[in-house]
């Protein structure tokens, strides 16, 4: 894949059979180099006046990952099923910012990951499901700053490790009853333990305090939860379960209750109606819980936040299909304790704080129409269009509480033209605009993006050669700050426009399997 650097990526499959007894491997490996840039302008707020601020920083980083996986299997009869799996991975990436503008800086880092990972799932034949899972990661990374803005200095050397060590029980029933009801339940436990340090020295060899720390920290997630579904005649299905889950750590002792349900009514064979309701948990990631102080930029700190709790998601739709082709939406998203990044200008110094916080509440309620589309035999696609209003509040993010409120419209979807039947030649593409958005404090500039793909099929289907690209419309990021006494503005690039060129030969009756992913979610990468 070539975008501003190159990056290729492989992968091998070895799967024998032989009775019962299956055995799957599989090993990729990824090598390349990856860009990215942010720009910063701001107003600083210094001591009751302004202060003119703009940088550039450009990232570069070169890496490799090696993945590898190894699966036992074996059928002991009719849905009486063992298996065992294990999953590795070893990742380094050399990180290379250099900063220019009113801070110039240098940063370099070198970052490894470790992930060993044990899956053992046991299917019994009265529906009985068992699982027990251990996962470790270990990521140690140095960071070497040296920058100066104005009259700070930071010359800067830190070094630090995640260690995280999981283990995950499971036991789900389900029970086939009379007259169509379908009983199920289970149990979930999660402990893992976060043993993470960071140390920062200066140039003498002398130890920050703000920007030292470990953590030797201890969670513990149980999740029991009961549910139903029953078919009522021809056209109505029902489908319900609620959840009690218990998260502790030395901070939290939370006890929460999630329900969710899916109710489908079939009015007739050209109109169907939907309504689900579905609520979740999402948790902080291991290195944001730290109390230290990451100093990427002799401007930009990054915070922890030792008290950063979950968010609780409580989303409900209504779906109306109209002729089996139109699709109206009507959408909630209640997310109450939800968490993001945002930005803080100190006052008494030039700094920026990026710190994870919780709000108190953030929603979004909205409707969305889809509808397929053809012209011919030659031109066809979907389009959506979706409107909603989003209202982020939070009262104890530093000195500035607020409450958001702003209206967005989202517009997109894909279009395939057969450029050639004889020859089976397919351009598709797929655009997506987004209007002016809010997040907390951000004010989150309008974005168009565009993904386009032409591709050529052999008329017995083996042969397929693929020309790609993504992003390109090359656009960039922006966000402004500007709550408050705050005057903060960025604009960030990801990566560039990319293009990819893939000539596949399939044969045989051969099909990928899917493996279930290991969660890395909350590790640093």
């Amino acid at each position: 894949m070539q975008s501003k650097y190159t990056r290729g990526h492989g992968k091998a499959n070895l799967l024998y059979a032989s009775g019962n007894f299956t055995l799957d491997l599989n090993y990729a490996y990824t090598y390349g180099k990856a860009y990215a840039e942010a720009e910063h302008e701001a107003q600083h707020p210094l001591n009751g006046s302004r202060v003119a601020y703009r940088d550039k920083t450009e990232h570069t980083s070169t890496g490799y990952n090696h993945d590898y996986r190894a699966e036992a299997a074996y059928r002991i009869g009719e849905n009486h099923d063992i298996s065992l799996a294990y999953t590795g991975r070893a990742a380094k990436t050399d990180a290379h910012n250099a900063t220019t503008g009113n801070s110039v800086a240098d940063n370099n880092s070198t970052g490894h990951n470790y992930l060993h990972n044990l899956d053992l799932n046991y299917t019994l034949p009265f529906g009985l499901r068992l699982s027990a899972a251990y996962t470790y990661y270990k990521s140690p990374q140095d960071q070497r700053l040296d920058g100066r803005l104005d009259d700070t200095v930071r010359d800067l050397t830190a070094h630090g490790c995640q260690r995280i060590n999981k283990w995950l029980l499971t036991a789900d029933q389900t029970h086939h009853l009379p007259k169509g009801w379908e009983l199920n339940y289970g149990l979930k436990y999660q402990a893992s333990n976060n043993n993470s340090y960071q140390t920062t020295l200066d140039a003498s060899g002398k130890e920050l305090p703000e920007a030292t720390s470990s953590v030797d920290i201890d969670e513990r997630i149980t999740n029991a939860y009961a549910g139903f579904s029953k078919q009522i005649g021809a056209g109505i299905s029902l489908d319900a379960s609620v959840a009690v889950e218990n998260y502790h750590t030395p901070v939290w002792n939370d006890w929460r209750v999630y329900p969710s349900l899916n109710a489908t009514w079939m009015l007739n064979e050209r109109h169907m109606l939907n309504l689900s309701f579905s609520s979740d948990a999402t948790y902080p990631g291991y290195w944001s819980v730290m109390s230290h102080v990451f100093y990427s930029s002799p401007y930009t700190e990054i915070w922890g936040n030792p008290t950063l709790k979950p968010s609780r998601s409580y989303q409900t739709e209504l779906v109306w299909q109209i002729r089996q082709k139109y699709t109206l939406v009507a959408f909630a998203d209640i997310t109450p304790d939800y968490f993001v990044q945002m930005p803080y200008q100190t006052s008494d110094r030039m700094a920026v704080i990026q710190k994870d916080v919780n709000f108190q509440r953030h929603n979004a309620f909205g409707i969305q129409l889809m509808a397929p589309f053809s012209i011919g035999s030659w031109l066809s696609g979907n389009a959506f269009a979706a409107g909603m209003y989003i209202n982020d509040k939070c009262d104890d993010f530093f000195d500035l509480p607020f409450n958001r409120s702003k209206l967005n419209a989202r517009l997109g979807g894909n279009v395939t033209a057969t450029l050639s039947q004889n020859h089976n030649l397919r351009l598709t593409l797929s655009p997506m605009y987004q209007s002016a958005c809010i997040q907390g404090v951000y004010d989150i500039g309008s974005l168009f993006t565009l993904d386009a793909s032409l591709r050529w099929t052999s008329r017995d289907g083996a042969w397929n050669i693929i020309a790609s690209g993504h992003n390109l419309t090359n656009n960039k990021f922006r966000t402004s700050s500007t709550v408050g006494n705050q005057d903060f503005h960025m604009k960030t690039c990801q990566d560039w426009t990319s293009a990819s060129l893939s000539l596949i030969y399939k044969f045989g009756n051969y099909k990928e399997k899917k493996h279930k992913e290991v969660d890395t979610s909350r590790m640093r990468k």
